[in-house]
């Protein structure tokens, strides 16, 4: 792997990961979608393969035991990242679709995204606000390159992938944190690199609300100042992001340690689970910022949401007893530590929280925690108020105590949607260890449900289980094409023309607010004949002919006759009546100006001559044109005879002479 220098936000210069292979799909260019409204996709770390082996795996250091085989990857080594997708039938079941694998090999300004696997806190995914893309971070590694000689690629010389340095003017190769986007046709953009966070630690989260600037979670390490929720802008490379969090309160040496952050009615939350000792110990969801207002500077640690837990901030709860028992079935009657991970606003007085069961902060009484699924229930309807621990749901997860070997504790990823008066959770376990088998999940609980004798009979359904090698992690819906706008089409109704000029871009200059090829009609090049209100037309076809439909829009034109000499020019019809033939010729001015005094002088057919004649016709205006009906007798000959038409005429300045063979009528 050879150093690539890459545009960098505020002209920094830094150094890049390549590699020789390089992906020629343009971001956001394909044009069919991969997910579906109401999909669900879960990010996926390790080999990724469902029903399959981990193939092509270097330097695989499996254990052979729990959720991992000999030849996969190891604890905490470098291993891909890829989405599972599934079509979800209610809380009851989900149908396995599709998989899509993030890059692992650089593609112009895409980064790889590789994942530590078994870490217990990464791969979160988000919906944007928008909801047009997915949200994840990873690291902006090839897996198997990092793990043939990881001392190279970090402070410590260790296989883990989340002990790699990212802190950049170092004598080793930096790797950065990369934020990949995923649109709704799965196409992903990782052109968001950010160095000199997250150091030697684990990137978590990422939300973002524009589109264009994200906020990113993670921990670093040490007394470092890496940690916490930075601001940065989207499509760039970062040595510098914004530090929102800044540091801790412990001593303001340290930085803080955050989770799951996101942006719920325009105000920024983040959960945290911090170790007493190593900074200030906290457990709670909380804010940043003031309220619908988002932070683009440092604001501080995060402000606990009221009554979240104790007054001191430290996550403790007091699980209550009996059937309306807040607290899951390990812990009844006891203190415990809340460990918030993933969190769904089902409105501003309703919670959902992911508990990890397994909490960092042991400020409480019992080591045991809350896993499963809080309902937190706020005493006022905006959200204003305390904030209580309803009940936890926890039926179906098979949740063990955190003081055994293995097995789930709680939650990891979470999201949900309000049907009616009904609630969709879907959630991913939180593992005592990195190569427990993990899963999928889901529940319906009723919004109005305040006690947990109410929501007695709500079980979890197991939807999937990660395959052999690889972890779930976070969950999410899938993103939606949005729908196709129809383009403005601007086209000014051209000035006349003088008959014989072709069309051409003064005519057909149609212009539309976006980027696209027009098709006329009739094209550059036609002449029209002279006349007035003649139709042009044009079809417009975007560019981006995923975002945008085709357009069309019609206009008139005047041609003017042009200014030359009179030109006359002669038809005729035959015809029988009474046993008579009568022809009827007509006379046209295809000229430009008009012809005076004409006069029809003579028609035969035959040797007949017809009769009323001669016809004073008089003056035929340029383009117009004139009639006369005249007689031959029927003794001319039989119908269907063949025989001879002659016709002559004058106006002034030239003269009409016309005969053809016929056949009489």
């Amino acid at each position: 792997m050879y150093p690539k220098k890459r545009p960098v936000a505020g002209g920094l210069p830094t150094i890049a990961l390549t590699a020789v292979a390089l992906i020629s799909v343009p971001a956001f260019a394909q044009q069919t979608p991969v997910f579906a409204p109401g999909n669900l996709v879960v990010s996926v770390e390790g080999c990724g393969v469902l029903g399959g082996t981990c193939a092509g795996v270097a330097n695989g250091s499996g254990t052979g035991s729990g959720n991992s085989s000999s030849t996969g990857y190891g604890d905490n080594q470098a291993s891909p990242m890829s989405l599972f997708v599934y079509e979800p039938t209610g809380t009851t079941g989900a149908t396995y679709l599709r998989s899509l694998a993030l890059p692992q090999m650089v593609s112009g300004a895409n980064f790889p995204v590789s994942a530590e696997y078994g870490s217990s806190s990464e791969a979160a995914l988000h919906l944007s606000r928008s909801g047009k893309y997915l949200t994840i971070m990873g690291y902006g590694v090839n897996a198997n390159s990092f793990n043939e000689n990881p001392p190279a690629y970090g402070a410590a010389p260790s296989n883990a992938l989340g002990q790699s340095g990212s802190l950049t003017g170092k004598s080793y190769t930096a790797v950065p944190r990369v934020v990949a986007l995923i649109d709704a046709y799965g196409n992903i953009d990782s052109s968001t690199a950010v160095y000199n966070v997250f150091n030697t630690n684990n990137p978590r989260s990422v939300f973002t609300a524009d589109d264009k600037n994200a906020y990113i979670s993670g921990q670093g390490t040490g007394s470092d100042a890496t940690g916490g929720v930075f601001l940065t802008p989207l499509g760039v490379v970062n040595n510098a992001p914004v530090a929102i969090t800044g540091l801790d309160t412990t001593n303001n040496t340290i930085s803080q340690d955050t989770r799951d952050v996101q942006i719920v009615n325009g105000s920024l939350y983040v959960s945290v689970d911090t170790k007493g000792g190593s900074n200030s110990a906290r457990s709670y969801i909380g804010t940043l910022g003031t309220a619908g207002n988002l932070p683009t500077t440092t604001v501080g640690g995060p402000v606990m949401l009221n009554s979240y837990g104790n007054s001191g901030g430290t996550g403790k709860e007091t699980i209550t007893t009996g059937a309306n028992s807040n607290g899951n079935s390990l812990n009844a009657g006891l203190q415990i530590n809340v460990s918030p991970v993933g969190f769904f606003f089902a409105n501003p007085s309703t919670l959902y929280v992911a508990d990890s069961g397994n909490p960092k902060n042991n400020s409480a009484d019992s080591s045991l925690g809350n896993g499963g699924l809080e309902k937190w229930i706020n005493s006022k309807a905006d959200g204003s108020g305390s904030w209580s621990l309803a009940y936890t749901l926890y039926n179906g997860l098979n949740l063990v105590k955190n003081s055994k070997s293995s097995g789930t504790t709680g939650l990891y990823g979470l999201a949900g949607m309000v049907v009616g008066g009904q609630v969709q959770l879907y959630a991913t376990n939180y593992t005592l260890t990195d190569l427990d088998q993990t899963y999928l999940y889901a529940i319906t609980d009723t919004l109005s449900y305040t006690v947990a004798s109410q929501a007695a009979s709500e079980t979890f359904t197991q939807l999937a289980a990660a395959p052999v090698d690889s972890n779930f992690k976070g969950v999410s819906f899938a993103p939606v094409a949005p729908a196709q706008v129809t383009p403005t089409i601007t086209w000014a109704t051209p000035a006349a023309i003088t008959f014989g000029s072709a069309l051409s871009s003064e005519q057909l200059n149609a212009t539309a607010s976006i980027p696209g090829t027009f098709v006329y009609s009739p094209a550059a090049g036609s002449v029209l004949s002279a006349g007035a209100g003649q139709t042009l037309s044009v079809t417009f076809t975007p560019a981006d002919t995923t975002a945008y439909t085709t357009a069309s829009k019609t206009t008139t034109i005047t041609v003017n006759p042009a200014a030359s000499p009179a030109s006359l020019v002669v038809t005729k019809a035959l015809s029988r009546s009474g046993g008579n033939v009568t022809v009827t010729v007509t006379i046209a001015n295809a000229g430009g100006t008009a012809a005076t005094n004409v006069v029809l002088t003579g028609v035969k057919v035959g040797s007949a001559t017809a009769t009323p004649l001669p016809a004073t016709v008089g003056t035929i205006p340029a383009g117009g044109t004139a009639q006369v009906t005249v007689t031959v007798p029927g003794t001319v000959g039989a119908s269907g005879a063949a025989s001879s038409l002659s016709i002559t005429g004058s106006y002034s300045g030239g003269a009409l002479n016309s005969s053809a063979r016929i056949m009489l009528p």
